[in-house]
């Protein structure tokens, strides 16, 4: 590679890092973005089932898990545009020719397909004739005695260590989730980041399948729609049961509550009380006393879910219990256990099973309001290699987004 002093030079082609380009482009910046992978915005592609979740309706405190720094960048994006996340994005994107849609709060392209927005990004990467360069893993970044930055790479069996020089540096590495999609190597990253001595937190899985202690392969592909609580966190939605624990983005978005050793509480049978529940006792029972109990709960909860309860409560004699057999005291008994089944945590699953990662650079070291690194004149950070997390439901593109944006917009030489 030719030995070019760009303005700035970003390490990932993620949204983040493409943001931040684009913006630093349009400023009259040279700009050149590095990445590992092959095809630029890779995960992407697979976010929101291919669909690209780009934001939500919903945008209460703990949608970030009451992080009070993603607080401040948005109110900086409020500062400098007078928009609110959500609006910000939407303007953003139909201002790339991306019109979006409303699904029950959540806001997707409207041709339903994550390669609409993908395409829209890099047709305006070209028409800002941004240089992009794959293949190249940035291992190390070093100040030079002229103030310049050497980005240096990685280097393979086949090609030899090469180096990009910029006067700034933007970080938008991503995460470590995801099998195949673009996502960064762990030792690399943590290398990357010593080479700068930046200061961060563990990397871990998040948005994450959990393990279960117990015995749960009988009922592996049940889905169903409960409460959950863990400690004092409660959420409700979906779970899809597994044939050693939980997923479903209810069990994502508690995952990050989540310790080995943990008990979580599952509601199963929720908007329902336990008057509700003994009145059809009684109704069903005085109509067909001879209905089994399985049959009597399969009216709440799913069958598979239905025969593991009546097992849990009468063990082997569950097939052979009819109503007729069961008193009132032991109706609101069994209840009991379905609006509170506890279970015994053993971990959660790992990256390649996550959706983001939890930890990345302190955010205690980065200026809300431009992304910029404290203490430093040239770095700026953005996206998922900052410790921040959020929720299912486009809060972690909306941050992706919007953290290069003021990164982008901020950037000075």
């Amino acid at each position: 590679m030719q030995a070019v002093l760009y303005d700035i030079c970003i390490i990932g082609a993620g949204p983040s890092g493409l943001a931040a380009a684009i913006e630093s482009s349009r400023r009259g910046l040279s700009c050149v973005v590095v990445d590992r992978n092959k095809k630029p915005l890779k995960k992407l592609y697979a976010t929101g089932n291919g669909r690209c979740n780009l934001t939500n309706d919903v945008w209460s405190d703990d949608v970030y898990y009451d992080n009070s720094f993603v607080d401040e960048v948005y109110e900086s994006l409020y500062q400098k545009t007078n928009l609110r996340p959500r609006n910000f994005i939407l303007k953003y994107f139909e201002e790339l020719g991306i019109k979006t849609v409303n699904l029950n709060g959540y806001y997707y392209p409207m041709s339903l397909q994550a390669s609409s927005v993908a395409w829209a990004i890099l047709d305006a990467v070209k028409t800002e004739e941004i240089e992009m360069v794959s293949g190249f893993e940035a291992e190390s970044v070093i100040r030079n005695s002229e103030g310049y930055y050497e980005i240096i790479s990685k280097g393979s069996e086949e090609e030899e260590p090469s180096s990009v020089y910029a006067r700034s540096v933007v970080l938008s590495i991503g995460g470590l989730s995801g099998k195949g999609l673009g996502e960064a190597d762990i030792e690399t990253t943590i290398g990357l980041l010593n080479s700068l001595d930046i200061g961060f937190n563990f990397f871990e899985p998040g948005l994450c399948p959990i393990y279960i202690e117990q015995d749960l392969s009988s009922l592996s592909g049940v889905r169903f729609k409960a409460g959950v609580k863990i400690d004092d966190h409660y959420e409700e939605g979906e779970i899809q049961v597994t044939d050693c624990g939980l997923s479903g983005i209810v069990i994502f978005n508690m995952s990050r509550f989540v310790e080995k050793g943990c008990r979580i509480h599952v509601d199963v049978i929720r908007n329902i009380s336990i008057d509700e529940f003994v009145k059809a006792f009684n109704d069903i029972k005085d109509v067909i006393p001879d209905r089994s109990l399985v049959g009597f709960l399969n009216g709440f909860i799913n069958d598979k879910l239905a025969k593991f309860f009546a097992y849990d409560f009468l063990g082997e004699l569950c097939d052979t219990v009819k109503l007729k057999d069961m008193n009132e005291d032991g109706i609101r008994r069994l209840y009991e256990n379905l609006i509170d089944w506890e279970l015994n945590v053993s971990g959660r699953f790992g990256f390649d099973s996550s959706q983001a990662t939890i930890g990345g650079i302190k955010t205690e070291l980065i200026n809300p309001k431009t992304m910029k690194l404290i203490g430093t004149k040239d770095i700026y950070v953005t996206g998922e290699i900052t410790d921040v997390i959020g929720k299912c439901g486009g809060y972690n593109l909306t941050y992706a987004f919007i953290s290069g944006y003021l990164a982008g917009s901020s950037i000075m030489l």
